[in-house]
């Protein structure tokens, strides 16, 4: 279906067409934003987001913390697994700081539903995060997860549904979702 509104300028977890609607329809909610340290080493976290139309992806990015250290990957699945792009094995630079990705040529998605990316080698690297008021929005959202990915895999993968009994994830992964995106004809 293609919608009369255009593509926003950028998609994060905030934006309505990710999860900030399963947020708002849980009354549930953020308690707080946190700069915080990657809670499992080399693991992919997945979040959800819709697009109504085809869009040109010029950009990802990542809100990085207050430390910024070993490397970072950030990137697109699409709904079943498939890898569309990533920005490969990247030092993570600069703190308190938006890092963004130029992709070289820009890649079209769309319409459909699809994943943001992240996986950090190390869980010495702190990215800013929303933390949750409780540990069942990541399931409502539909969030994902794959243990061992780092760099993000060029190929398919198998995605694990992040609930409250991925016992393997600690509570911080769990309640918290990463400050991840892309951006459309637009420079962040």
């Amino acid at each position: 279906m293609i919608s009369a509104f255009p593509n926003p300028p950028a998609i994060s977890p905030l934006s309505s067409e990710s999860i900030s609607c399963e947020i708002s329809v849980t009354g549930l909610g953020f308690a707080s934003f946190v700069t915080a340290f990657n809670p499992v080493t080399s693991t992919a976290y997945f979040i959800p987001f819709c697009l109504a139309q085809p869009a040109s992806v010029t950009q990802l990015f990542c809100a990085n913390g207050t430390t910024a250290q070993g490397s970072i990957d950030v990137g697109i699945y699409d709904e079943d697994g498939e890898y569309i792009i990533s920005a490969g094995s990247t030092t993570q630079s600069g703190t308190s700081a938006i890092q963004a990705f130029t992709l070289s040529p820009n890649v079209i998605i769309g319409p459909g539903r699809f994943y943001l990316a992240i996986s950090l080698a190390n869980t010495q690297g702190h990215y800013l995060r929303m933390v949750w008021t409780t540990t069942t929005l990541g399931t409502l959202a539909g969030m994902k997860y794959v243990f061992d990915t780092f760099p993000l895999p060029t190929t398919a993968v198998t995605f694990t549904n992040l609930t409250t009994t991925s016992a393997a994830l600690p509570f911080r992964a769990l309640a918290t979702v990463p400050l991840i995106g892309l951006s459309t004809n637009v420079t962040i």
